[in-house]
């Protein structure tokens, strides 16, 4: 995808949230979100490019140096219930606290344009009953 291949795809057991509302105007919600996310990506599951999973912290322990470029594909899975949101609102709301969290991982050095070449947020509905998650596919 866009010249890259395919690394690993890090699963977190966390939705997206879209906060239509917008940002609160004080950080207080922001850093609870993104408190909330770091503990979920810490908590996630990483798939290879070979199929085989490990829990991120075990993953990332061994895992080289983050200062090549790549590019994320970031997927909100829905469960039951959960409606399609406009395809402009996929990397609004908590996408941002999602991507901070996954730079303190140590999947790249930190999200600004030298480190991420670019970011794509897809919804999928195809497997409702898994329950709502996050995918995000590492590209290098």
């Amino acid at each position: 995808m866009f010249g890259k291949e395919l690394a690993y795809t890090i699963i977190v057991d966390r939705d997206l949230k879209n906060n239509n509302s917008g940002q609160s105007r004080h950080w207080s919600a922001s850093h609870k979100e993104r408190q909330a996310w770091d503990v979920a990506v810490r908590n996630s599951w990483v798939k290879d490019w070979n199929g085989v999973e490990y829990h991120a912290d075990d993953f990332f322990a061994c895992k080289p140096e983050a200062g090549e470029k790549i590019g994320l594909l970031v997927t909100r899975h829905l469960g039951k219930g959960m409606r399609l949101w406009d395809s402009d609102s996929v990397l609004r709301g908590s996408a941002k606290q999602c991507i901070d969290a996954l730079i303190t991982l140590g999947v790249a050095v930190d999200d600004s344009p030298a480190f991420i070449d670019w970011t794509i947020g897809v919804q999928d509905d195809s497997n409702r009953q898994a329950g709502g998650y996050t995918s995000i596919e590492i590209y290098k």
